[in-house]
């Protein structure tokens, strides 16, 4: 019985939110709203809708899914500017029945907010599947815009330039899970131990650059991340 408990705790830790890119068609259009079917996707999972012309697929708009019943999702298009294209025409056109829709195209790659390392790689090992960015590119955005505390805008701002669908953070009780576009909490994972998740604690969280000088800016700016768990506690209960 212990044998098969084990097996099935590995499973659930190797086999955590699902990064399996899923593809549907659009199936009515009713103002800035779009119906589809909801497969296995989630309230609060972020997309794309794409068109087709006659030799290529183009993104028109972004999509974010915001209720699900009897099987259908809803979700709020908006116009895509995710990824900025200045020597490309803006597309204009709006979704129809019949496009398709696009989601997880990137959670294949997510980064880790943690309180320290030893953290930070516990999130990881348990999540195999996924490719973490390196920590230390958050920190130097963070730190190149004259930042202290990471706020959900600053996630969506850096999400796009690394091609990143998720964001775990690591809070004083669990691992969360939220899509970095929509800021959207899909999945809560089991925290670290105990005894690694309060050894220590680095603001505004771990990475090899946690200590650089700042610009003077930065030091005018609120500063709050320097209690870890006290404020990505609160910034977590927000999203909730």
């Amino acid at each position: 019985m212990k044998w098969v408990v084990c097996v099935v705790f590995v499973w659930s830790c190797a086999f955590g939110i699902d990064t399996k890119v899923v593809r549907t068609n659009i199936d009515s259009v009713q103002k800035d709203t779009i119906v589809f079917d909801a497969k296995n996707l989630l309230v609060g999972e972020s997309g794309v809708v794409l068109t087709k012309n006659q030799t290529h697929a183009i993104i028109i708009a972004s999509a974010t899914i915001e209720s699900i019943e009897n099987g259908r999702a809803n979700a709020r298009f908006d116009s895509f500017d995710t990824i900025e294209q200045h020597y490309l025409p803006t597309p204009i056109n709006k979704p129809q029945v019949g496009d398709e829709v696009l989601f997880r195209s990137f959670y294949n790659r997510a980064f880790v907010i943690a309180p320290n390392q030893e953290s930070y790689q516990f999130v990881i090992r348990n999540n195999p599947k996924i490719h973490f960015m390196h920590i230390d590119l958050f920190a130097a955005y963070l730190q190149q815009e004259s930042l202290n505390d990471p706020k959900p805008k600053h996630f969506r701002e850096f999400c796009p330039k690394y091609s990143i669908g998720l964001v775990f953070i690591v809070d004083s009780a669990h691992t969360k899970v939220f899509d970095c576009q929509s800021f959207a909490l899909l999945e809560t994972q089991s925290p670290p131990p105990s005894e690694i998740l309060h050894s220590s604690t680095l603001a505004p969280f771990f990475s090899r650059i946690s200590h650089p000088d700042k610009p003077l800016g930065s030091r005018f700016k609120s500063n709050d991340s320097k209690d870890y768990f006290s404020y990505y506690d609160a910034l977590v209960q927000k999203q909730e």
